[in-house]
């Protein structure tokens, strides 16, 4: 699946289900963590949506910081689960 897709499918999953704010528009770099947008609960919910959508299970050494601070480090993760 390219790249884009799954950005543009993991920004509007977040902005409607997670912020509930679908006119906000959410960049690949906006700071999930930082902001606190993405918390323990969201994230779960997040990586529950994945599984389902792109039938991709995150293993949990992946679940971190690093992969999760914004959309654009999400897809990167995607993308490489996917490759695997």
């Amino acid at each position: 699946m390219p790249e884009q897709v799954i950005l543009d499918t993991l920004r509007d999953y977040v902005s409607e289900r997670i912020l509930q704010e679908p006119t906000v528009t959410i960049e690949p770099d906006t700071p999930l963590l930082e902001w606190g947008i993405l918390n323990s609960i969201s994230t779960v919910q997040l990586i529950g949506f994945i599984r389902e959508r792109f039938q991709v299970d995150v293993p949990p050494e992946e679940v971190a910081g690093r992969n999760f601070k914004d959309l654009r480090s999400i897809t990167l993760l995607l993308s490489k689960l996917n490759a695997e």
